[in-house]
């Protein structure tokens, strides 16, 4: 099994394309445009709009065919709440549809005499959330040329966010109390070490903190956030990420679910870059298979983010979900066995002095000498 190279965990100097897909959008910006990650770059919509049905045969009393004569807008305006978009006059009466929303006409059915209304998603300011020079700006996507030093971590809840890096945990191994998040968060991206729990969180979204970094989140802290333990919750927390989080703030578990340390050589990194501007991105932005932290340079001059050998001698990240951390390869990736014959690819690793045989697909390349 010689050959077999893997992304590392971290990066310094790392040339990478950062690409924003929109709703809607309005662009501000151009291509070989430079952005800061405050730079407004667009205004899209915040999602899809709710749409109605209206019954205007049926609220009319007439046909399909007869409702589609008596429509009093036409398709494509815009109408408001209450607004009449039907009529019909019988004898001395009329009688009117009303649209029970704020919207658009978008179509008519004829085959059942209803009116479709959408209501146009609310407009909000899209910020870069990099800096770098645009590269492309097409359809809904933008593309942002970045260089920066990169941390790989498994899950992100919430928003992509960004902003200046706070470091207030001392150690890979602590909890911080509520009391340490006050107003030094505000903006910020906070380095808090091995978890928080949920009344952390809280208070971090009430001070206005942009994004928490730990190493895990424990289910007891996400209970009370997401209404139970329930696994259907869990699965769409973890897929759908933002809409599924109620918390302004972004979460970058670096090593996963649970109460789990940060590995010591990234969490010194991380330190290292305290009051630099940070960026929690999903993978889908960045075009990994992992959610990021990206430390924006100022430098245009960086390098490809390249495969690492795994050979022997290697700096690895070991994600045993139980136990977490670094260590050195022992051998290069051979194939083992288990007691009732299935083969699977293995390394030696060396952690804390004992060897042993792990599963290749929880080893990752460190990208740093520990």
């Amino acid at each position: 099994m010689n050959g077999v190279a893997r992304l590392p965990l971290v990066a310094v100097d790392a040339e990478c394309e950062v690409r924003r897909r929109l709703i809607e959008p309005e662009f501000r910006v151009g291509a070989t445009q430079l952005v800061e990650p405050e730079t407004v770059v667009a205004v899209a919509a915040t999602g899809t709009g709710q749409s109605v049905r209206i019954a205007v045969a049926v609220e009319l009393g007439v046909s399909p065919q007869e409702a589609t004569r008596c429509l009093v807008r036409a398709l494509g305006d815009r109408v408001e709440a209450g607004e009449v978009v039907a009529a019909r006059r019988r004898g001395l009466r009329t009688f009117q549809v009303t649209s029970p929303i704020a919207g658009r006409l978008e179509r008519f059915d004829e085959e059942t005499g209803s009116l479709v209304v959408v209501a146009e998603a609310p407009r909000q300011p899209v910020r870069a959330l990099v800096a770098g020079e645009v590269r492309a700006v097409q359809d809904d996507t933008l593309a942002i040329r970045v260089v920066g030093d990169l941390v790989q971590g498994t899950v992100l809840l919430g928003p992509e966010c960004a902003g200046p890096l706070v470091v207030l945990a001392d150690r890979v191994d602590r909890e911080l109390p509520v009391e340490e998040f006050d107003e030094r968060c505000r903006g910020a991206v906070v380095l808090a070490g091995m978890t928080v729990s949920s009344a952390a969180l809280r208070r971090l979204a009430d001070v206005g903190a942009a994004g928490v970094l730990v190493g895990g989140l424990s289910l007891s802290a996400l209970e009370p956030l997401i209404g139970g333990r329930s696994g259907e919750r869990m699965r769409q927390l973890v897929l759908t990420g933002a809409a599924a989080w109620p918390l302004s703030l972004g979460v970058l578990l670096l090593e996963g679910f649970g109460r789990l340390p940060l590995a010591e050589p990234v969490f010194s990194f991380l330190q290292e870059r305290s009051g630099r501007w940070v960026s929690l991105l999903r993978a889908e932005s960045i075009g990994l298979e992992r959610p990021v932290a990206l430390v924006s340079s100022r430098s245009f001059q960086g390098r490809p983010l390249e495969p690492v050998p795994l050979e022997a001698g290697t700096p690895v990240h070991v994600g045993i979900p139980a136990r977490p951390g670094v260590g050195r390869l022992r051998s290069a990736p051979f194939r083992s066995r288990t007691f009732d014959g299935f083969m699977f690819p293995a390394v030696l690793v060396e952690r804390d002095g004992q060897v042993d045989q792990v599963p290749l697909d929880l080893v990752t390349p460190l990208g740093l000498n520990p």
